[in-house]
């Protein structure tokens, strides 16, 4: 998976700020539609960094937080996923509220992305902190988008690798809960009732423990394993309640017949992968593969969009 490192320069003044901010931009290590900005412009991040500060009253102390995750240089993944992959991460609930710069830089045999955090947070003016917990937390996650797209492992120091091989065997012992997580989010928008959700998920191959005497939902993979509810990420969107509510949506938006047929496309699609010879790697997990195939195609078709900006003269 990617290695997160955290930069501990100093970045306790403005230029301090401004340098990371120009360093992480730099032309000579990436490229302009690789360069993004979450809840602020990139190309306007350093005033709005400030503004935010002022507002609060928090300009002393430290400025930004500057951290980077590195990809092995053995994967075959475009600059373009593993910036979206950057993206994605800034889903993570600790960035919630936090304006951030994100990079991915190309000149090096690794790809990685860098991140510039502004210290103080645009919505309640607290200072961004991270726990130990949390940032094992914020590892996990990256690594679940890790095996989302497929890339190799990469374990201990900045740098050091594991073999395909060595990837697989970690991959078919970790990435069921993912896969699972697919399933119950698939049978989750496919199900008008506690009954029908049980009965997709079923027919993906999971057992599902649901009593009103219980206050977590546990769930048993084709092989074996358990997992309860609160364990998906983000587990709010998997309590009772929230399944629940999505039943009841799926009742007012949706068709017995619409809902119906997306299973089966579903099912079709999953057994197609799972019959591919020249998938045998995802083949144990389809819903994975599906996801990942999706995932980099976007990506792709998003890359090849990009161009000149005709209206406005500027590279997009």
């Amino acid at each position: 998976m990617a290695v997160i490192e955290f930069i501990n320069a100093s970045n306790n003044t403005y230029k301090g700020m401004k340098r990371a901010i120009n360093y992480i931009k730099n032309p000579d290590k990436t490229e302009l539609h690789l360069v993004g900005g979450k809840d602020c412009s990139p190309d306007t991040a350093l005033n709005e960094f400030v503004m935010t500060k002022q507002n609060f009253k928090k300009e002393t102390g430290r400025q930004i937080i500057h951290f980077v995750q590195s990809f092995s240089p053995h994967d075959k993944a475009t600059p373009e996923v593993i910036n979206e992959i950057g993206k994605k991460l800034l889903e993570y609930e600790a960035f919630k509220g936090f304006q951030v710069v994100y990079v991915t830089h190309t000149d090096k045999e690794h790809l990685h992305n860098h991140f510039i955090i502004n210290s103080v947070s645009f919505t309640t003016g607290q200072k961004w902190q991270l726990s130990k917990k949390k940032l094992e937390k914020l590892k996990e996650y990256s690594d679940e988008l890790c095996r989302d797209y497929g890339l190799i492992v990469v374990d201990g120091a900045k740098g050091n690798h594991k073999n395909r091989g060595e990837y697989r065997a970690k991959d078919k012992e970790q990435s069921w809960k993912y896969e699972l997580f697919l399933a119950v989010r698939q049978c989750k928008w496919c199900s008008r009732s506690k009954e029908e959700f049980i009965s997709n998920m079923e027919k993906l191959g999971y057992k599902v423990d649901w009593s009103d005497k219980r206050k977590y939902i546990t769930f048993t993979t084709p092989n074996g394993k358990k997992c309860r509810n609160r364990k998906l990420y983000p587990p709010k969107q998997f309590t009772k309640e929230a399944l629940i509510k999505a039943f009841e949506l799926n009742e007012q938006q949706a068709t017995n017949k619409q809902l119906q047929a997306r299973m089966e496309i579903l099912l079709t699609v999953i057994e197609m992968i799972s019959n591919d010879k020249s998938n045998n790697y995802k083949s144990h997990l389809p819903l994975t593969a599906l996801e990942g195939r999706a995932k980099k195609e976007r990506a792709i078709e998003e890359s090849k969009g990009r161009g000149l900006d005709w209206k406005n003269g500027k590279s997009m």
